[in-house]
């Protein structure tokens, strides 16, 4: 197994930071429009820390699980 880190330290980064910056940029911009829609709603879905959890540690799938999922599992308040 090869554990040493001078293949990463010949890497030209500079000629890659093109192709990394809309993607970091993209990611950002999903994580925080979902954390702003979860804020906004944390009263109504079913199990909103599990929910923040998933957004907060799976980068890209997780907001778009959310996105897709955690926003129809809304709570329902037979009480009121």
């Amino acid at each position: 197994m090869n554990t040493s880190i001078t293949p990463l330290l010949e890497i030209d980064w500079l000629q890659l930071l093109p192709l990394i910056l809309p993607i970091l940029f993209l990611n950002v911009l999903l994580i925080g429009i979902t954390l702003f829609d979860w804020y906004k709603r944390k009263n109504q879905i079913v199990l909103p820390y599990l929910w923040l959890w998933i957004i907060v540690s799976m980068q890209m799938v997780g907001p778009i699980l959310y996105l897709m999922i955690g926003r129809r599992n809304a709570r329902h308040d037979y009480d009121s």
